[in-house]
């Protein structure tokens, strides 16, 4: 998203290579040894933050740094909930449902698009995927879904289903689960949603919102 972001907006001009990490090819263990990792010129960098820390540094349009205390306390706790839940750490959706309704209650109060105004920010760039994966994956794993009364969080997310970089760089539902499924600690997906989310079958994206509010 930040690479997008950047292209579009600024000077940047990228493209996304993937890799097999089973059967990595010679040119990329060449230098790297995991994922991910920017190579720009002679430059390699590995480290996420450190990766983040160098486009910013190079290619500063537009700026996406953000300083919203407020925000990211809402967002802190909230992805590691998840984590618990589907890992069966915790057996219940509660905690999770507690920082989904903090988070939700943020976003109420803030009055803005997004986290930290009408603009697209790093955090964003975090939080979205976070949110995909704990709809999507919640769903195939738990049956549990977003509760439709969380009305702020859902104006969120349908705002991020019409953002263009977004949609863009969202993974398949198939890709999610199956990340999740390749989680020694993730239960197995119940035998019939494994059809569903075959990753042979044409990619699915969940972009649909509930109806909120009668509109």
């Amino acid at each position: 998203m930040v690479l997008d972001l950047k292209a579009k907006q600024g000077s940047l001009t990228y493209d996304v290579i993937t890799v097999n990490m089973a059967r990595p090819p010679e040119e990329f263990k060449k230098f790297a040894s995991k994922l991910p990792v920017l190579k720009h010129g002679d430059e390699v960098v590995i480290d996420g933050d450190e990766i983040m820390q160098y486009i910013d540094d190079n290619f500063p349009v537009p700026d996406l740094r953000y300083h919203n205390p407020e925000a990211h306390a809402a967002c802190l706790d909230v992805f590691s909930k998840f984590s618990f839940y589907i890992k069966n750490v915790s057996h219940t959706a509660d905690y999770l449902l507690k920082e989904l309704i903090t988070f939700d209650r943020y976003l109420e109060g803030s009055g803005t698009r997004y986290l930290c105004g009408n603009h697209l920010t790093h955090l964003d760039c975090l939080m979205l995927p976070k949110l995909q994966q704990i709809r999507v994956a919640s769903k195939a794993f738990k049956d549990f879904e977003i509760p439709p009364r969380l009305a702020a969080l859902w104006r969120y997310l349908g705002a991020a289903y019409g953002n263009d970089t977004f949609r863009k760089t969202c993974p398949s539902d198939q890709e999610i689960v199956h990340y999740w499924s390749d989680k020694k600690e993730t239960p197995p997906l119940p035998e019939a949603k494994k059809r569903l989310y075959m990753m042979e079958s044409d990619p699915v994206f969940t972009f649909s919102v509930p109806q909120l509010n009668g509109q």
